[in-house]
């Protein structure tokens, strides 16, 4: 069972569902089918729901997506999901056996794999890492890619189908079977007959076991009953439970009680003809106040992590059910009138609440009404805990409890609303009217000024330098201060225009002003007005109606038509309280003193807990070259115009449009920075250079809550590169030796076979790698390179295979090693000969039974990985020595390719050399050079110990200190004396456009054009430290010398 966090619970009286919101889905939203048989919430927080007529959904809270027959499912009638310890998704199916999806899509497991029967009922996941496989004829136990163990009698009779497994307090298990009702693995059957009542026979269904170590059995049965089964082991006593009396009518029905579950309040929740609620004293009904959804097949019930309710049902869909955020209250709650116009809260922490039909209190989780003769326009508790209100006739009220003293303000002949109360600095009861009245109240007497305001007073405030703010309604200018007695208009000259202030509140040395046009803040210290609507701002609707502060520091906003917006001081987040105009009015808000909600709108009071559980988000789409789905790395050209990801907040309350994205591009440096919030769930990246970035997503729900990271590994290639990898360095070649080799490795890379690259240093068994990989069919999956020789000792397995935590000193968290990430692609092992015997018997392992084990795991994992390895030792000479293990030499030795030194191919050199001088000139911008005469004759005759890479660096050297656009034999020395002098000459030497000179300024000059030349790229073979002759270092510190930084790139 998930884990749900309930560390701030809602109110008591939330236990009366007849409030839940909800919400229904059907195939008309997405959902696969109407017949719900299981609901699941992965590690992402994905909703996945199993249908019994259309395959299954997965659900994000926006989108269904759907997998059926056409995405590899085996069979469309889904009954249970489950998730093993790596993340993968297992459906069972009935029929149509076992289904595992992993990142090359489904994976289905039969009989012939070992599984008792292919009608699956039930997945559960074990403590030891296994799944156990309910089925239509037994038990199996699923590990890796096969049924390790199965069990299909006991007591020599077959087991049937199994429905579910549970072991009980004193440490029994015991089985739902069809045939053989409740019975242990002893063939023991639970005396659960229920008898002669109406000739109803039963089936166990489904366990759920209680905080007393009672076991609970829902029945599938037909009969009037409504009964569940009750199992104390401790006296091995089992009991029929009767919940019939709090159910509607007693209908025959056919599938009894369907489901049983346990939440993390130890309720019990029953699924017959509706669901029904154990709280451990009494039976309470549950439902959401939906007219469209029939709860009379429901098939199940499921808490996600953020406590809401998802109920499946049998033929009708999937109801979700919001029972701790939001509750509505309304007259049948004990409220005057469903229209709440204030609110506010008494030292003993009684909710008073005025309506557009009098006062109610909240007091002891019930709602008590105290006056119901006259309406509630305005609400204040003073410092000393009196309530005053104040109604449509004139008069404030000083309430004793349920008592009152009126307290004249106007004539009794004369209608005049109090349209607003206030306390101030002096203790006094502050009063405006709908006449433009404004005085106190003191000694229970009422004292006016004499001047009025020209305009109907809304709202009335006093900021902590003693001004007071006066709201108006109907004239321009809206907003008015008193000070000394008199009235004079406010200088805020952002708000001149504006013709309706209805709301007024001051936080932290900022003035809040709700307006019909909108939200504005005056901020206090620096004179600014700041002027949110919808379309400067992001507010929902222009209309603000209420203002108020929570516990921390958020200011919420009570919008006409647009719900309750809150602000954190960077975002405007909207909460839609319900689909209709009036319950989206909010008029009245208040933080309680336990820090819950309340909003007072004109279709009932609403009781809102944010939720403390953060929201999930996943990247959905990336499109460069080719469209690709969920987290795989994104790879494309550099002449790819445009790169699309498209992301998803996983939130299931609200509405979707309530999330607020901020994203970067990491190493990509106009958008390596966080953007600001926004809704926009899709970002585009245009004209993309070449290189290796990180995209980066996070998520803000409506509460504030931020989401983890979400990320996308993203690859741009430059062009020449993308075109022809196969062709660079150590692949080209016209020697008989190359062509042979290049025959063979378009044989073997179509193939899974395992390669051993094998030549000495610098002949290029790296790039050969990659021209394998990009002639497989598995060019598009993952290609991890591991450097054996570069391994930490003692870690190596680790690194390799992975390791669970605790597995050793360090091991703070589980590890997924190089083979498990390269899953379905290519590892490359590069410098195998390295690797110490004790991981090269692992390795054998892996490459023999294509299983791994993590350090610390007894679990045996799959692997699909094709290994290619490469050495530039004798391993033979290896294997004699005792270095390396025969066995697995030829495991490696399968099919080998071996490179020739440059000194073996010496035909080849022409060629090389052209390309190189091709290659750099392109790089550095400038015209290609031709060599002089003697160039290749002198090449030739080298030994090139380095091999193909030596003559790359001195090509690459030759292209710059070449003159005259002419490569001559001095621009490459060969010999160690030459190598020092060429290094000498870059620091001299000027490249063709560049006039030569001596000093401080043309060494300057010369470290320019360089860094030009390489795109500021200091380090590496295409770097200007290279291209200079110089220590990268030595290279830093003269540009920090010289004063040289890279420019900023335009955005």
């Amino acid at each position: 069972m998930d884990e749900i966090n309930h560390a701030a619970q809602t109110p008591k009286q939330i236990k009366s569902f007849g409030h839940v919101l909800g919400h229904r889905y059907t195939i008309s939203d997405g959902l696969a089918g109407m017949h719900v048989e299981d609901i699941y919430q992965d590690r992402q927080g994905l909703l996945w729901i199993a249908t019994a007529d259309g395959g299954v959904s997965r659900f994000d809270g926006e989108h269904f997506d759907t997998f059926g027959l056409g995405e590899g499912l085996p069979h469309l009638t889904v009954m249970t999901v489950a998730e093993d310890t790596d993340g993968r998704l297992l459906f069972g199916t009935l029929g149509g056996g076992l289904a595992v999806l992993g990142p090359r899509g489904f994976q289905v497991y039969t009989m012939e794999h070992g599984l008792p029967c292919n009608d699956i009922l039930s997945l559960q996941l074990q403590t030891d890492g296994s799944i156990q496989v309910l089925t239509g004829a037994g038990i199996g136990w699923f590990v890796g890619d096969r049924c390790v163990e199965r069990t299909t009698t006991i007591g020599d009779q077959p087991i049937g189908r199994v429905h579910d497994v549970a072991t009980d307090s004193a440490g029994t298990t015991w089985l739902a079977t069809l045939h053989r009702g409740v019975i242990n693995l002893d063939g023991q059957r639970m005396g659960t007959d229920f008898g002669a009542t109406n000739g109803a026979r039963c089936w166990p269904w489904k366990f759920a076991q209680d905080t007393a170590g009672r076991l609970w059995i829902a029945f599938h049965y037909i009969g009037s009953e409504a009964v569940l089964g009750r199992y104390d082991p401790q006296h091995q006593q089992f009991d029929l439970i009767d919940v019939g009396g709090e159910l509607e009518g007693r209908e025959v029905v056919r599938h009894g009680m369907r489901d049983v579950r346990l939440d993390k309040r130890g309720w019990l929740w029953v699924a017959r003809r509706g669901v029904l609620v154990y709280d451990g004293e009494d039976w309470h009904p549950f439902s959401a106040r939906l007219l469209s959804a029939h709860f009379a097949d429901t098939r199940l019930t499921y808490e996600d992590r953020e406590g809401n309710i998802w109920v499946g049902l049998w033929g009708d869909g999937l109801v979700f059910c919001d029972s701790v955020s939001t509750q509505l209250y309304s007259e049948a709650d004990g409220l005057p009138d469903r229209e709440v116009r204030c609110l506010d809260e008494d030292r003993e922490g009684r909710i008073w609440v005025g309506t557009a039909g009098g006062l109610a209190c909240l007091e002891d989780d019930r709602f008590r009404p105290v006056a119901t003769d006259r309406a509630v326009s305005a609400l204040v508790v003073d410092r000393q805990g009196q309530l005053w209100s104040g109604g449509p006739d004139g008069q404030v009220f000083k309430w004793e409890d349920t008592t009152s003293r009126a307290i004249a303000v106007a004539e009794a002949d004369h209608h005049e609303d109090i349209a607003g109360l206030c306390q101030d600095q002096m203790g006094r009861i502050r009063v405006c009217t709908s006449q433009g009245r404004f005085g106190w109240i003191e000694a229970d007497c009422f004292t006016a000024f004499e001047e009025r305001l020209p305009h109907p007073c809304r709202t009335v405030l006093q900021d902590s330098d003693g001004v007071f703010w006066i709201g108006t309604h109907g004239r321009r200018p809206a907003l008015y201060c008193h000070t000394d007695g008199l009235f004079r208009e406010s200088e805020l000259t952002e708000l001149e225009t504006v013709s309706y202030v209805n709301a007024l509140y001051e936080h932290e040395g900022t003035l809040w002003v709700g307006t019909a046009s909108g939200l504005f803040a005056f901020d206090y210290h620096s004179q600014q007005v700041r002027q949110f609507t919808i379309d400067q701002g992001g507010l929902s609707a222009n209309g603000i109606l209420s203002l108020e502060a929570d516990q921390q520091g958020r200011i919420w906003i009570g919008t006409s038509g647009g719900g309750v917006l809150n602000y954190d001081g960077r975002t405007f987040q909207c909460i839609r309280l319900g689909k209709s105009v009036h319950v989206n009015t909010v008029e009245a808000i208040l933080c309680d003193s336990r820090g819950w909600l309340w909003f007072g709108t004109r279709a009932g009071l609403i009781a809102y807990q944010p939720s403390q559980t953060p929201p999930g988000v996943v990247i959905r789409q990336a499109v460069g070259e080719r469209l690709l789905e969920t987290s795989q790395a994104l790879s494309c050209s550099e002449s790819t115009p445009e790169i699309q990801i498209h992301f998803q907040g996983i939130r299931f309350r609200g509405e979707a449009g309530t999330m607020r994205y901020s994203h970067r591009l990491v190493g990509h440096a106009p958008a390596a920075e966080w953007s600001a919030f926004t809704s926009d769930n899709r970002v585009s990246y245009r004209g993309m250079p070449a290189g290796e970035f990180r995209f980066e997503v996070r998520v803000l729900d409506r509460d504030g809550l931020l989401s983890d990271i979400a990320s996308l590994d993203v690859q741009v290639v430059p062009d020449e590169e993308n075109k022809s990898r196969a062709l660079d360095t150590g692949v080209l070649g016209q020697s008989q030796s190359m062509v042979q080799l290049l025959e063979e490795v378009g044989q073997v890379a179509e193939t899974d076979m395992t390669v051993l690259v094998l030549g000495e240093t610098g002949v290029g068994k790296g790039l050969l790698t990659r021209m394998i990989l990009d002639l497989s069919q598995r060019r598009e999956q993952a290609f991890i390179q591991v450097n054996c020789g570069a391994l930490s000792t003692g870690l190596i397995e680790s690194e390799l295979f992975g390791h669970e935590k605790g597995a050793f000193t360090g091991a703070v968290a589980r590890k997924i090693g190089c083979f498990e990430r390269a899953q379905g692609g290519t590892v490359f092992l590069d410098e195998i000969g390295n690797l110490p015997l004790d991981a090269q018997r692992t390795l054998l392992h892996i490459l023999e039974e294509d299983h791994l084990t993590r350090v610390g795991s007894g679990v045996s994992i799959p692997i699909d990985v094709r290994v290619v390895a490469a050495t530039n030792r004798n391993l033979k000479k290896a294997v004699q020595e005792g270095t390396f293990r025969e066995d697995l030499f030829y495991r490696l030795n399968v099919f080998p390719l071996v490179l020739p030194p440059l000194r073996d191919r010496r035909e080849d050199i022409p060629i090389l050399v052209a390309h190189f001088v091709a290659q750099f000139a392109e790089e550095l911008q400038r015209p290609v050079p031709s060599l002089g005469d003697e160039v290749i004759v002198h090449l030739q005759e080298h030994n090139w110990p380095g091999n193909v890479r030596e003559l790359k660096h001195l090509i690459q050297r030759a292209v710059v200190v070449c003159q005259g656009g002419v490569i001559q034999v001095e621009d490459m020395p060969l010999s160690a004396e030459d190598e020092e002098e060429a290094g000498a000459l870059l620091l001299t030497a000027s490249a063709p456009t560049v006039e030569q000179g001596t000093g401080d300024q043309d060494e300057k000059q010369q470290i320019v054009e360089a860094l030009q030349a390489t795109n500021w790229l200091i380090y590496g073979d295409r770097g200007a430290a290279c291209l200079l002759g110089m220590n990268p270092e030595r290279l830093r510190s003269r540009m920090r010398v010289y004063g040289l930084r890279r420019p900023k790139k335009s955005s």
